[in-house]
């Protein structure tokens, strides 16, 4: 257990009596909460400085870098401190961090409602697939706020210009002959964006749904590494020629803010990325507005589960006050309920602002159902099994990362070793055999093997 701590440091108007009553507080609470710098988190962010009130709670606010907000947050849950009363974390956080007691459980703080607030809330209402990737034994330990697979995101205008065809469900071959197709740097025109930077949640996402594509795994059952085997190879040398033959200049400075903005701008054919990702496309003041196709992840040898399964979840600290704790669970009610998903419909048509995946009635509301990228979300997470990331056996769960604190710096790592290998730093060799040891030593530091 020593080891695994020690790897995972490294709307209009709506009010909360709308909820069936409001918690009441011994005296005035701020709570400070942290979240990811990505849209729709941002959207949220603005929406709740705006709409949330609750008598006698300030909210803190601030919005950071999602490596940032993962350090921070994962060395205040393994350190016990109270920076944050909130921690806005995923399912790889979520698994490990409420068998550590870094979550509080929720399940009192259902039981303790009254009725007709568990009635409006209707938590039966909440998609299962990703209530389950935030519960242990049973009990839940953080709320969806949004959920994402992930999807080819793509210029019919350019493909049109060009007289190319997306397929519906591409392999990784055609997507990356489609790239070298559109690709025209005379032109400012990039065949294919992708996330380059560094982080086991930045590059490591795509990539890691490359690898399962592949065929490849990073473990057998007996916990040894299987890095160096010809569908990882295949898998890392996809990556590197689609960015370096098709993709940005600056590879490994993109994050996914920046390929949104590359991808709004009109100047890229071919973005691979989350689902979540596609309403900002959508929205007012994107060149690409109405102008971009979707389609399913790409495969290779795997045609199911290339794509990813996240959430971007809320939980309580355990260590923050008790008052504090019950003014996030409140607030935590209002930015995931029902009330809030209509909301954002209302303030903004185009679903920008609207959080995917984490409702089901969602998608029953007629505005955000005629989105242009609401079918295709839904097909690809029902196509998505997170226990069974590759074609072969394999110990862990998990599909763009493997579910073990040791994957958070291992994972990084690895990443490293990729933009090395990507840049011409170091070959293909020396990157899959310091990947290969890498993993091995995981193995046997944290006794899987």
């Amino acid at each position: 257990m020593k080891r695994k701590v020690l790897a995972l440091i490294a709307g209009a108007g709506l009010m909360l009596s709308l909820m069936g009553g409001t918690s009441v507080f011994a005296e005035d609470v701020t709570i400070n909460i942290a979240l990811a710098n990505n849209p729709i988190s941002q959207a949220m962010e603005k929406i709740a400085r705006e709409k949330y009130s609750a008598p006698g709670v300030t909210l803190n606010i601030s919005v950071l870098p999602e490596n940032d907000l993962r350090q921070k947050l994962t060395t205040e849950a393994s350190t016990g401190g109270t920076t944050y009363d909130m921690f806005y974390i995923g399912p790889y956080e979520a698994a490990n961090w409420a068998k550590f007691g870094w979550l509080e459980n929720l399940e009192p703080y259902f039981d303790s409602l009254p009725a007709d607030k568990k009635e409006w809330y209707d938590r039966d209402d909440l998609i299962q697939g990703m209530v389950g990737s935030l519960s242990l034994d049973g009990d839940l330990y953080a709320l969806p706020f949004y959920g994402e697979a992930s999807f080819i995101m793509y210029n019919k205008e350019l493909f049109e210009q060009k007289g190319l065809t997306m397929p519906a469900e591409p392999s990784w071959d055609e997507i990356y002959d489609l790239a070298k197709k559109i690709h025209d740097p005379d032109k400012g025109i990039v065949g294919m964006t992708m996330r380059g930077a560094p982080g086991w949640g930045m590059s490591g996402a795509p990539f890691v749904t490359i690898v399962n594509a592949f065929g490849g795994r990073f473990y057998d059952m007996d916990w040894k590494a299987t890095v160096d085997t010809p569908e990882q190879r295949g898998a890392w040398q996809m990556y590197k020629k689609i960015l370096r033959e098709a993709g940005q200049a600056d590879i490994l400075s993109y994050t996914y803010n920046e390929c949104i903005a590359l991808m709004q701008s009109g100047k890229a054919g071919i973005y691979y990325d989350a689902t979540s990702i596609a309403p900002p496309l959508e929205a007012e003041g994107s060149a690409v507005r109405g102008k971009v196709g979707y389609v399913m992840p790409p495969h290779q040898k795997m045609k199911a589960n290339t794509s990813w399964l996240w959430n971007w979840a809320m939980g309580i600290n355990p260590k923050s006050s008790q008052e504090k704790k019950k003014a996030v669970f409140d607030f935590m009610l209002w930015a995931t309920s029902k009330d809030y998903v209509k909301m954002t419909v209302d303030l903004d048509p185009t679903g920008a602002s609207t959080p995917p995946a984490s409702r089901s009635s969602t998608y029953m509301l007629p505005v955000y159902a005629k989105t242009p990228y609401a079918e295709m979300t839904l097909k690809t997470l029902e196509s998505t099994d997170f226990t069974k990331p590759t074609m072969e056996p394999v110990p862990y769960v998990g599909l763009q990362y493997i579910a073990i604190p040791e994957f958070a710096d291992a994972g990084t790592r690895m990443t490293e070793y990729l933009a090395d290998y990507v840049v011409d730093k170091i070959t293909l060799d020396e990157a899959i055999s310091k990947t290969q040891k890498l993993f091995d030593q995981v193995a046997e530091d944290g006794g899987y093997r």
